[in-house]
């Protein structure tokens, strides 16, 4: 009989071993590949690159790479940044809508007021042109806030009062000659919130051949922490003091990073250790690895906080705290192909054909000649191109400009094939820009220059989907679901221009996202347009009345000012339901009493009508009874008779009294119709 697999433990010191195995063999370390194409790039996004081929030509650069890829930026950061609500959750049902608002507007103030949103999408996205990918980090971070507050004359059950509070306590109080209390307090406060981080490129590291971010089994996240940091953080001292001196020096001298601060003279890979102890600089790892730790045969996905040799943390967590944007992707791989690269070769061949023009105009300005021996008195005086100069000569024909080769004129053609080349390769055409004259000195309709736009927008598009999908989507969820997860306590927080109390951890654990963007250069104004033309189109149509309601009305504008860039809807319009109802008026409050006058007229002459004919169905009864006692005692015929008379008599009086009554009445009708008489 086969024997069961036995599964060891790993202690400490293996997770951190097997953790620094992953690092040396993952994607990103010191000096990689793809570090090494990072760092080439990033040259040639400054213009440092390429170089002149011989001392004294020109030194121009051609700014392909810059220009693409602030282009790209600027296309996106404008489609994402204008205020509009690009990601919406969606209503589980018709009595969710104004619960999935709710959601959506302060998961969006999370995103733009407590983290500042655009520097992220702006980091993120450079990074993703000239990187392959750019990452951001999304995470709860436990964070107080200490203030002293002064506080004056307070009695012994107010203070008493205010020390009941965790967190607060006495920093200096005095009490006077009356027993008041006088001084300062300091009071912490809960801080902590969901932070959303750029993550720079050299400090992302993952494994090899990874399809995505979620089927990764290792990643990581180094930084920088001095010993100081790591105790704020909440690490044991005596932990803390143990870490190696002899750690990772890699990172203080990555190529990548001293790339970045080259121009500005800084020395990045300065360690302050000589310095004081807790301003030392160390490597701190914070990868997400699947391991099976406790040895049950089953890997789980853990977190591991190292700095050099020494485990600072390990817990078992659900999900991977990073977005990615690869700008490019190849199907089954995390790593894309690289924008900026694509435009190394346009921006060599520009820069070399530039280069021609120039130093054959510097040739043809400046000259060279061909003297003749002895026909300069003094040669100095050539060599000395001073304007209105004089140059002495023996004979006339002892000086003569040397022949020059005119300039291929296929250069300027070339330039130009790059030029579109380049806007091939990029997918950002002078046209999408903005740029181009010939579109309207074509005498080009507006609809043809528009649909030449939108035709040069297509690369853009993709692109700009591409961030949304795979960035923004996943980073709008994580910041839901931190929020749920974290914040336990309802408070008030101003929404879409209104105040309402909000508790997270009441709310659905999980919201499906949609995305609707609309890419800039006119795209927004056409939806603008639209929309106004059908309000226009609904509001003239008396056979929408009900249908276009006050509140479609709002929504349709709302949606308007949205998507033209006001954040703020409430500054502008007011919700029909928050509208109070208007006083009434006063002809028709007239005409609603002159018509309940005439209800109350019509139900007395029915009331009469039917005591009427009960009255005669009686008098026909005690007709019928006479008739019959008649022959029996005329005495009682007569008394009966009597009684008759008596009883049409009172009738009679009755009827007048309400015939009086009911012409009273008409007259009030006729008054309150004809108030002048």
């Amino acid at each position: 009989m086969k024997s069961k697999t036995e599964y060891t433990s790993l202690d400490d010191e293996q997770i951190v071993s097997i953790v620094d195995t992953n690092l040396r063999r993952s994607i990103g370390y010191y000096d990689s590949e793809l570090s090494r194409e990072r760092r080439k790039v990033m040259d040639y996004y400054s213009a440092k690159l390429p170089r002149p081929a011989h001392d004294g030509n020109s030194k121009y650069v051609s700014q392909d790479v810059f220009n693409a890829v602030e282009s790209m930026k600027a296309a996106l950061l404008e489609t994402f940044s204008t205020g509009n609500k690009t990601l919406r959750f969606a209503p589980q049902n018709m009595d969710d809508v104004p619960m999935a608002e709710v959601c959506t507007e302060y998961t969006d103030y999370v995103l733009h007021r407590q983290n500042n949103l655009f520097e992220v999408m702006q980091t993120v996205i450079h990074d993703g042109l000239i990187a392959r990918a750019g990452i951001a980090k999304v995470y709860w971070c436990m964070q107080e806030e200490s203030n002293l507050e002064y506080v004056e004359d307070l009695t012994e059950e107010e203070l008493d009062a205010l020390l009941s509070e965790d967190n607060v306590e006495i920093e200096e109080i005095k009490e006077d000659a009356y027993g008041l209390f006088t001084g300062e307090l300091r009071v912490t406060r809960d801080t902590s919130q969901v932070k959303v981080e750029a993550v720079a490129p050299e400090e992302f590291l993952i494994e090899p051949q990874c399809k995505s971010l979620d089927s990764a089994s290792f990643l990581a996240h180094r930084t920088k922490k001095s010993i100081s940091e790591l105790i704020e953080m909440g690490y044991d001292e005596d932990l803390v003091a143990d870490i190696s001196d002899n750690e990772d020096t890699d990172f203080d001298s990555d190529p990548e990073i001293l790339a970045r601060f080259d121009d500005i003279g800084a020395d990045r890979g300065f360690n302050a250790k000589g310095y004081q102890r807790q301003s030392r600089q160390i490597t701190v790892v914070e990868a997400y690895i699947e391991i099976d730790v406790e040895g049950t045969g089953k890997t789980d996905l853990y977190r591991v906080v190292k700095a050099s040799n020494v485990l600072l943390e390990k817990e078992i967590v659900n999900q991977r705290p990073f977005c990615a944007f690869v700008p490019l992707p190849i199907p089954h791989a995390f790593h894309g192909n690289n924008f900026g690269e694509k435009l190394l070769a346009i921006q060599n061949a520009r820069t070399v054909l530039t280069r021609s023009i120039l130093d054959h105009a510097m040739v043809t300005n400046n000259p060279r000649y061909t003297v003749v021996k002895g026909g300069l008195t003094n040669p100095r005086e050539l060599i000395d191109n001073r304007v209105g100069g004089i140059v002495n000569v023996t004979r006339p024909d002892a000086i003569n400009p040397m022949p020059q080769a005119s300039l291929n004129p296929f250069v300027y053609q070339t330039i130009q094939m790059l030029d579109e080349d380049k806007e091939d390769t990029s997918g950002v055409s002078r046209l999408s820009q903005g740029l181009s004259k010939d579109a309207v000195s074509k005498q080009n309709s507006a609809a043809m220059v528009e649909q030449l736009a939108t035709m040069s927008q297509q690369r853009q598009k993709i692109i700009a989907r591409n961030f949304a999908n795979n960035f923004l989507k996943p980073l709008f969820s994580m910041v839901y679901k931190l929020v749920v997860e974290n914040e336990s306590e309802e408070k008030i927080v101003e929404l879409a221009g209104r105040y309402v109390p909000i508790n997270p951890s009441q709310w659905a654990d999980k919201r499906d996202v949609q995305v609707e963007f609309h890419l800039g250069y006119g795209d927004q104004e056409n939806m603008v347009a639209k929309y106004l033309s059908f309000h226009s189109m609904f509001s003239a149509d008396p056979t929408l009345g009900q249908m276009y309601s006050q509140e479609n009305k709002f929504k349709m504008l709302g949606t308007v000012l949205e998507k033209s860039g006001i954040k703020n809807v409430a500054d502008f319009l007011t919700d029909p339901a928050q509208i109070p109802p208007p006083p009434p008026d006063p002809a028709q409050e007239m005409q609603m009493q002159m018509a309940q006058k005439q209800l109350e007229l019509q139900e007395r002459q029915t009331s009469m009508a039917e005591m009427k004919a009960q009255m005669d169905g009686q008098i026909k009864q005690m007709k019928l009874q006479l008739d019959q006692m008649k022959a029996e005692n005329n005495f009682a015929i007569q008394s009966d008779k009597i009684d008759l008379q008596e009883s049409q008599f009172e009738h009679k009086e009755y009827v007048n009294l309400e015939e009086l009554e009911i012409a009273r009445t008409a007259d009030d009708v006729r008054a309150i119709a004809s108030p002048n008489g």
